[in-house]
């Protein structure tokens, strides 16, 4: 039997009571998520998920109170200022987070 497989849409987290954002982060790192946008101190006793789920909470939270974001009147969400209350009707842009490599000095690869 052929599985027809759902397109993928990035999930929607609530941040707060009347704020959203898309995401990429599993359902079950939303209470880290929505910690780090109160502005709440991490748990040390979090998984790598977690804890990278609260700090993308808090980098939401900075851009939002140093007006990088706004939320959207019409739908709720939590997106980039140039976005704002524009009504297109294209879907989000996919942004990835980059991480930082790691360069060590002194060593080769073979």
């Amino acid at each position: 039997m052929l599985r027809v497989q759902k397109p993928q849409s990035p999930n929607v987290a609530d941040l707060t009571d009347c704020i959203y954002v898309n995401t990429q982060i599993l359902p079950e790192n939303y209470a880290a998520l929505r910690s780090g946008f109160a502005g709440y101190p991490s748990n040390p006793r979090w998984t790598v998920a977690k804890y990278q789920a609260w700090k993308f909470g808090r980098q939401l939270r900075d851009a939002y109170t140093k007006g990088h974001m706004t939320v959207r009147s019409t739908d709720s969400m939590l997106v980039p200022i140039q976005e704002g209350d524009s009504l297109d009707d294209k879907p989000p842009s996919k942004t990835l987070w980059k991480i930082p490599q790691i360069r060590l000095i002194g060593y080769q690869t073979v």
